[in-house]
């Protein structure tokens, strides 16, 4: 019989489980590695955005273009009547003879519409054709009425002739026409002056090419820059 009564041994369970169990118990006590990782995780954006504020005061801010022609391609326009390019390279502007297909017949605007396509086929080279609402000009007509007010001597007379050259200003300030322009390019001023012809040749039967003058020309390039700005007397 024995004197005292047996007991099972408990085997004592180490400390780093312990630890490890109560760890994971509380979510409160961290180890010293994990406060400094989540220390840095949280510190980096910070120093991302110092880093981008460092390099941006470093890099130099971009040079605004004072000048128009700074931005435009355009360098130069020569006596020949030809624009030159920066980037290298000329274009001409010449201009379409428009036709009112709504006034013809059936068997004409087919015709014409045909012919128009075909020469479209026969030309090779690329342009491009722009149409624009232009204000009606009217500038020879009123040269002339003008010059006979000067000479005439007759009251009634003049008086009509005021009429007239009223209704021609208001229709230059009031109308505007729908007017469409061809744009040649090549590399060098005789392959434009080339191009040109063969499209004049295209063209000439159905819709014929005639020259546009400089000053035209000048109003169209700004006309293209400044797309609010309002040509001839217009304001």
């Amino acid at each position: 019989m024995a004197l005292f009564e047996e007991q099972p041994i408990q085997q004592p369970v180490p400390h780093m489980k312990e630890e490890k169990k109560l760890s994971q118990e509380s979510p409160f006590f961290l180890d010293e590695k994990e406060v400094e990782t989540q220390k840095r995780s949280f510190l980096r954006p910070l120093a991302t955005l110092k880093e981008k504020r460092a390099k941006a005061q470093k890099e130099k801010p971009p040079r605004i273009k004072k000048l128009i022609t700074e931005i435009i391609p355009i360098a130069d326009y020569t006596e020949s009547g030809l624009f030159q390019l920066k980037g290298g390279g000329y274009f001409d502007i010449w201009q379409f003879q428009s036709k009112d297909i709504y006034a013809m017949n059936g068997e004409e605007t087919s015709f014409h519409i045909y012919s128009h396509a075909s020469s479209f086929q026969s030309y090779p080279e690329a342009f491009k054709i722009v149409s624009l609402n232009l204000p009606v000009s009217t500038e020879q007509q009123q040269r002339y009425l003008e010059k006979k007010l000067a000479r005439s001597q007759n009251p009634l007379f003049e008086r009509f002739l005021q009429q007239k050259l009223k209704e021609l200003q208001f229709l230059e300030w009031g109308r505007t026409n729908r007017e469409y322009f061809v744009f040649i390019y090549g590399n060098t001023e005789l392959m434009v002056k080339e191009r040109r012809e063969n499209l004049i040749r295209s063209f000439q039967r159905t819709t014929p090419l005639f020259e546009v003058s400089d000053k035209k020309k000048i109003e169209l390039i700004y006309k293209f820059y400044n797309q609010n700005a309002k040509l001839g007397n217009k304001q």
